[in-house]
């Protein structure tokens, strides 16, 4: 056992060393934690590889999965994406300086499912881009799904200070309430409550898959986090699962002064409520 994951212990141990240094092309910007076989990915013209448990990712590398493969890809601030079956992702730049806790992280989700656990960028505004077919997400000190399978395109918002989805028409869509959606379709988003149905189906598609791994020793704990600023890893747990709450079926003027934990804000600055 101690061998089988010496390869992570040790891109780790690389990967954290190397973040305050600039991140060239060449250079690792994140490491698999944790893997499905039937996962691979690309560096520019270079041939697929296999992806491995302590296998590292630079700028720009895509990462594929198959039918049943899921990757777990740890950046060096403490982010990290579960990339799920029948889906892509490429991580297009990241820059970190863990001196200042600042930096950028812009990535593309091209399909399928996945989720996004923010660390220390994601505690800025405008910190983590996430570019889709739909038009692109914006997360700020949280964690969210990522849906595009089916004809269906769900951003679902889990934990944190908000979501957000600006469309092909130029319309920005904020939800601030965990437990809420966005759904985007034709370069349009609309938010509404995250449906039973929707939660689910991204638990069983990734929880079925779930990755070989090794479970976080207590010292790993205490360190990772306190670069995750969503939620701190668990040693029961290699991602955390996605949260729904309940709350009141409509909108109670009492709360319009709390829209950041109630209500949904448009890009006009107009307060509505659930349905809207």
């Amino acid at each position: 056992m101690v061998m089988t994951f010496r390869p992570l212990a040790l891109a780790v141990a690389a990967l954290f060393a190397a973040a305050g240094q600039p991140a060239f092309a060449s250079e690792p910007v994140g490491v698999a934690s944790a893997v499905n076989q039937s996962a691979q990915s690309q560096r520019g013209g270079a041939g697929m590889r296999t992806i491995h448990i302590g296998s590292d990712f630079v700028n720009r590398e895509k990462i594929e999965t198959g039918a049943s493969g899921l990757v777990q890809v740890l950046l060096a601030d403490g982010s990290n994406f579960v990339v799920g079956p029948n889906s892509s992702l490429v991580i297009d730049e990241f820059v970190y300086s863990p001196s200042a806790g600042t930096g950028r992280i812009v990535a593309t989700f091209g399909r399928g499912v996945a989720r996004y656990v923010g660390g220390r960028i994601s505690k800025q505004r405008g910190g983590v881009t996430i570019n889709t077919r739909q038009g692109t997400i914006g997360v700020r000190g949280g964690m969210a799904n990522l849906v595009d399978r089916d004809g269906e395109t769900v951003f679902s918002f889990l934990y944190g200070k908000d979501l957000t989805f600006t469309g092909s028409n130029g319309k920005t869509t904020r939800v601030y309430r965990p437990g809420f959606s966005i759904f985007a379709n034709g370069g349009q988003g609309a938010s509404q409550r995250t449906p039973a149905a929707v939660v689910a189906n991204v638990n069983r598609i990734l929880g079925a898959n779930r990755p070989s791994g090794s479970r976080p020793t207590a010292s790993q704990i205490a360190r990772f986090s306190t670069f995750n600023s969503a939620l701190p890893p668990k040693s029961e747990a290699q991602y955390p699962a996605p949260v729904l709450n309940s709350g009141p079926t409509g909108p109670d003027p009492r709360d319009v002064n709390h829209a950041n934990s109630v209500y949904i804000r448009s890009n006009t600055n107009t307060y509505c409520g659930y349905y809207c």
